[in-house]
């Protein structure tokens, strides 16, 4: 019986896989930023917490009316990140209360725009996120 405990608790201390690498690269740590802002947008914290220093931008409602997609591969220099972004209008937004706020589904628009990132301390922020219009 102990042996069968003993073999019981190797098995659960030392896992069934391989020795596989699951830590998450800096492009995904990344790209992970850009297509998370829109649910972001709908908590105040969230959303500032997402950028970098000085760089919220006022307008967060207006966030939470796209959805957003990396577009392309990302340029990653150091502590700075170019991410080519396509913005999906017609989204609706789940923010306002009222009808008005929200698009009818034959107003999907997309644009491309290119955001840019920061590194502050081990977490990348985004710098510039400009929205089209």
């Amino acid at each position: 019986m102990k042996y069968w405990i003993v073999c019981l608790m190797v098995v659960v201390l030392t896992g069934c896989g391989g020795e596989e690498d699951t830590s998450i690269t800096v492009e995904q740590e990344v790209y992970a930023n850009v297509v998370a802002l829109g649910d972001a947008s709908g908590d105040e914290a969230m959303f500032q917490a997402a950028f970098v220093s000085g760089a919220v931008p006022e307008n967060r409602q207006d966030y939470g009316k796209y959805a957003y997609e990396v577009d392309g591969t990302a340029e990653i220099n150091g502590d700075q990140a170019t991410v080519p972004v396509k913005i999906i209008g017609g989204i609706f937004s789940s923010q306002g209360g009222d009808s008005s706020s929200k698009k009818k589904t034959d107003e999907k628009s997309e644009t491309k725009m290119t955001w840019k990132l920061q590194r502050e301390g081990e977490e990348w922020k985004l710098k510039e996120a400009p929205l089209p219009g």
